[in-house]
């Protein structure tokens, strides 16, 4: 431009007696040129329209700016409100010679004919020509590039503000220039897609994943133990085995249902501690598959329900046994009470259904359902969801029973040795204890689709406590010690015992 000025300055054919001055205004914002352009055209801070009096009128006449530039077509519409006259219609209607070519123009204002030298100001500060543009009668360009001499080094200067980012980088700008930026690497969860959006790092679904500098997600693997799994088969064989445990034992017990060892196991008691811990072990096999509704309530209801009926059953068994040795001589009216109003009976049907209760209100107001666990990056886990506040009131009622069964069972630590009941209750519930300590803290320390088979695990432990350590020896003195099963051998302990705390 400043070139087309000078020339037109110093030709005498050309706009005479006329001197045409610029200012040029180089800043590649759409939003802060405003400043520098309005300034230019006014006059004392103001800007007078051209319809009012010649007054503090700007000698501006004209704009020059690219044509592609959004920064150009920001300020178009202050010329278009006739502010400053506007040169198109003379541009249309002139005709003129410039270097030895004719200049005219289209009803666009674009040139019809002639042709542009290309021009390189050399290191003397000449314009030196290196090429040309011509439009008629067809259009031609040529730069000769040997011509051009770079400095330094000869090399061609980039005009490049920032290198492109690496793939996976987002671009942060640094400043108002969005050619001026830094690159940040997308983390996990997230990516960058630089055909829609270079700038943004786009966090991935919910069900998807990706690494750190991904340019797309990745569907997570979805995990869950199924029942071919070889840790499942194991514990639902073992649940079946103690299905059938029970029931070897209920047929074992109701044939010696009459014998000493059947009546101080508990009687028509053992039964029921049979049928519940059969029932408890339904749970086992819902912790396998693919996790639903139904599913996950069935996973705990079986066994918090009747669970709490078999430690109901060894609450009264204990205090049955201390009651028979230290507490009916002491206080015969409370035994005889005990005795006739069945207190046994009424305290395992309280039991029994405040803890249905409680279930019934947790499972109504806050069941649980099936969650994606997504600890992992690259997986979801597919699990059950405990609702906390639902289950405090069955679990805190299952340890106060396990609490007083414990008391019991202690205070009948030094009955006599082969009639000790107390003992092998004490081991039972020492063992529960333990199971569940052992899962609670892997728990906290683990996170994987293996919890759910070692949750199961530990309620299969939790009944075969029991079963093993409390039942079989029973059954063992049915079968290989008969002698020890009678009511001659069960009335010497009890008179032995009674001498030595007499003594």
């Amino acid at each position: 431009m400043r070139f087309a000025v000078e020339e037109i300055n110093n030709s005498t054919k050309l706009l005479p007696n006329v001197s045409l001055g610029y200012e040029i205004f180089d800043h590649c914002s759409d939003t802060h040129n405003f400043p520098g352009i309005l300034k230019l055209l006014s006059v004392d801070g103001l800007i007078q329209p051209w319809g009012d009096p010649h007054k503090n009128l700007s000698k501006v006449m004209a704009v020059v700016g690219p044509f592609s530039s959004t920064d150009t077509v920001t300020l178009a519409p202050l010329f278009m409100m006739d502010f400053i006259p506007m040169v198109l219609a003379e541009l249309k209607k002139s005709n003129f010679t410039l270097l030895n070519q004719h200049i005219q123009f289209d009803e666009n204002g674009d040139p019809t004919f002639g042709s542009y030298s290309i021009v390189f100001w050399n290191q003397s500060g000449d314009a030196e020509e290196i090429g040309f543009y011509r439009f008629h009668p067809s259009v031609s360009f040529f730069i000769n590039n040997t011509n051009i001499q770079w400095n330094p080094k000869g090399e061609v200067p980039t005009s490049l503000c920032s290198p492109e980012c690496a793939v996976g980088f987002a671009k942060n700008q640094d400043g108002i220039h969005k050619c001026c930026f830094n690159c940040e690497i997308c983390p996990d969860g997230t990516y960058v897609n630089i055909t829609e959006n270079p700038y943004t790092c786009v966090s991935c679904k919910e069900t998807e994943w990706s690494a750190a500098g991904s340019t797309s997600c990745t569907l997570r693997v979805v995990e869950y133990v199924p029942f071919t799994d070889s840790g499942a088969i194991l514990i639902m064989v073992g649940a079946w085995a103690l299905v059938g445990l029970t029931l070897a034992m209920s047929v074992l017990f109701a044939i010696n249902y009459n014998t000493p060892v059947v009546r101080s196991a508990g009687g028509p008691m053992c039964f029921l501690i049979f049928g519940c811990l059969s029932l408890c072990s339904l749970s086992v096999f819902f912790y396998f598959g693919k996790p639903t509704t139904s599913f996950c309530i069935l996973r705990f209801l079986p066994f918090l329900l009747f669970y709490t009926v078999c430690l109901a059953c060894f609450v009264v068994r204990s205090f049955q046994i201390v009651c028979i040795f230290k507490i009916a001589a002491k206080f015969p009216k409370l035994h005889s009470l005990w005795i006739k109003y069945h207190g046994q009976w009424l305290v395992i049907t309280v039991a029994f259904v405040t803890q249905a209760l409680l279930l019934l209100f947790g499972y109504t107001f806050a069941p649980s359902k099936p969650y994606n666990e997504t600890l992992y990056p690259d997986k979801t886990i597919l699990g059950c969801d405990i609702n906390l506040k639902a289950a405090f009131g069955p679990v805190v009622l299952l340890l106060s029973l396990c609490f007083l069964c414990f008391i019991f069972s202690y205070m009948g630590k030094d009955l006599p040795k082969n009639y000790n009941e107390a003992k092998a209750i004490t081991f039972c519930l020492l063992l529960l204890i333990l199971t569940w300590i052992i899962f609670a803290t892997v728990e906290l320390l683990y996170h994987g689709k293996s919890i759910q088979t070692l949750n199961a695990l530990a309620i299969l432990s939790s009944l075969y406590s029991f079963l093993l350590w409390y039942f079989l020896p029973k059954c063992y003195i049915m079968i290989f010690q008969p002698h020890r099963n009678t009511q001659e051998y069960f009335q010497g302990l009890i008179q032995n015992y009674t001498k030595t705390i007499s003594q």
